[in-house]
This record gives structure tokens, sequence and C-alpha cells, in this order.
């Protein structure tokens, strides 16, 4: 996973992540958004986690995911320079926040199924959350 924020960004960005849904930084929510915006950096790429580990994506995925990330990218950039949010832009981060928090840790957030607990879930059979690196 490539890092992508550093000191004052990526406090800016904690604590917009944490407005969202309170304690998602401490479970990994830069973590996630990091994974995110990265994922095209790898092969396969971080997009979608299988039960074997990642799964590899077709040319039109892949075009399609660029284009998303690179719109992401324009967001957390706002959000990293305390920038005057656009339109849009907390509903991204209030979905990546809800993600990180609850989803499944081979994706960078829910550090150590952290967010299952906060609501006693158990942790899912299948698929089972798993750490993919």
């Amino acid at each position: 996973m490539g890092r992508c924020f550093e000191g004052a960004e990526r406090d800016r960005i904690a604590v917009a992540l944490d407005a969202q849904v309170p304690g998602a930084a401490e479970l990994g929510a830069v973590e996630y958004v990091e994974t995110l915006l990265t994922a095209l950096d790898e092969e396969p790429p971080r997009i979608w986690a299988g039960p074997e580990g990642w799964l590899e994506i077709g040319p039109w995925e892949r075009q399609a995911w660029e284009q998303r990330i690179e719109g992401l990218r324009a967001v957390y950039a706002r959000v990293g320079q305390g920038a005057e949010p656009e339109p849009g832009d907390s509903s991204v981060l209030h979905a990546h926040a809800i993600e990180a928090t609850y989803g499944d840790p081979a994706y960078g957030g829910n550090r150590a199924g952290g967010g299952w607990r906060r609501i006693d879930f158990p942790e899912p059979l299948f698929p089972p959350a798993r750490d993919l690196g």
C-alpha cells in the first residue's frame, strides 16, 4: 500500500473522516483511503479482494477505476489542503469513513475488526476478514 498523505494534510483528512464517523481514523480510515487511491499501483490492483487474494480487473474496469480514483484524489487534495469543499465532497468522506470503519480489513480499514466490535457484529465467516497486504 502506498502512503499518499503526510503531516498536516494527513491530520486534516483524519479529522474530516472522524467528523463523519467518530473514531474512523483510529480504525484505519486514512489507510483505507490511501489503499484506494493507490490501488492501481499494484498488480493485481487492490480493488476487489477475493478469498485467495486480489482479483484481476479487465481493461474497461481499469479505465473506469482510473477515472474514479482521479476524482477521489481531487476530493482528498481539497480536504488535505483545508480548501473549501465542493458539492459531493462530504458524501465521499462519509462513504469512505463508513467503509473504512465497518468494511473488510483487507482494504486497509476496520483495523483488527475494531469497527465490528464497536457494533457487536460477529466477524464474518464468508468472506473471511483477511490481511492480503
